[in-house]
């Protein structure tokens, strides 16, 4: 009889197992990579909890910081500053949990952001900006650049993706998140630039588009046979000589499934290369396109590696309406 009740125990103890697993995994918002809105993974405020974890998000390129006193830098290149921001404003994903700002990476070489991650979504946007320009309090002060001669403050991250709330808007002011622009032609109304933003807007969904914004520093030559030579300004920042976007999000913009539950096919990418001379008036087309893996060969960054199974060859402009 013990030995009865003793097994019939023993399948009453898998069982209620079982079934938590089926109650957790049936939780709508529980994974912090959910595409209605995203949410955070740890307590939220301006910092994780673990500072040094890196995060599951699909925006994130590959990183190999480490915690090095207060700042987070690179293992491979100490010049590279890192750090994740989750809106101080408060403003809340699907899980309940407060939904992240943008991960940003510094360098202290080129005094400017090398690249900004962000997921972009309706969610984040509604009142004006607030021009509350600042150091990035995760980034070393000494090392950041927020003004220059002849050259606007130019958003990686642009304002008006962030302003739910005064608090998180003024998280895009930061230093971290600014690069120098040249403002008659790129950064202004009907810059080049501006435009590529203004059509990055049109490409948000509910599913969540996610971006990488970056600066190019080296020489370069664009596909209408236009280039750009590196410089550095008068207070050492160096002069990006391009400016991109790289880009994934789902084909149909409306699926309600992560990116991790997409196949290949259901999944579209490119990137998005403008040269900062572009002539203004400039408007985005396929010419300013390439995919995924050229970006990767063109800077030395790897992008979406939590998204494995993104074919990042691909590059069509008829999925981004051009």
């Amino acid at each position: 009889m013990n030995r009865r009740l003793r097994l019939f125990a023993e399948i009453i103890a898998v069982l209620a197992i079982l079934l938590s697993s089926c109650v957790k995994d049936s939780q709508p918002g529980k994974d912090d990579n959910t595409e209605v809105g995203p949410g955070g993974d740890d307590n939220g405020g301006d910092n994780p909890v673990e500072s040094t974890c890196i995060h599951p998000w699909f925006e994130l390129p590959a990183v190999d910081y480490e915690k090095s006193g207060k700042y987070l830098v690179s293992k491979s290149d100490e010049t590279l500053y890192f750090a994740h921001h989750y809106c101080a404003g408060g403003e809340k994903g699907p899980d309940g949990k407060v939904a992240r700002n943008f991960s940003v990476c510094y360098s202290s070489k080129y005094h400017c952001p090398v690249w900004v991650a962000a997921p972009l979504h309706q969610m984040y946007k509604d009142k004006g900006r607030h021009d509350a320009y600042k150091n990035d309090p995760e980034i070393p002060g000494d090392i950041q650049r927020g003004k220059w001669d002849k050259y606007t403050r130019g958003h990686m991250l642009g304002s008006s993706d962030r302003n739910k709330t005064t608090a998180t808007n003024h998280q895009v002011f930061y230093y971290s998140n600014i690069a120098p622009q040249a403002g008659s032609n790129f950064n202004t109304g009907g810059g080049a630039w501006n435009n590529l933003e203004a059509e990055v807007d049109g490409w948000m969904c509910s599913d969540t588009l996610y971006a990488v914004i970056g600066c190019y520093f080296d020489k370069f030559t664009d596909k209408y046979g236009s280039t750009v030579n590196p410089k550095v300004l008068d207070n050492g920042t160096h002069y990006p000589t391009a400016f991109y976007y790289a880009l994934v999000r789902t084909k149909s913009g409306s699926s309600r499934k992560s990116l991790k539950n997409c196949s290949a096919s259901e999944i579209q990418s490119a990137a998005f290369i403008l040269r900062h001379t572009m002539e203004k008036g400039h408007k985005p087309q396929s010419k300013d396109m390439m995919s995924i893996s050229e970006l990767e060969k063109l800077t030395g960054f790897t992008y979406f590696t939590n998204v494995p199974q993104l074919d990042k060859t691909q590059c069509n402009p008829s999925d981004w309406g051009l």
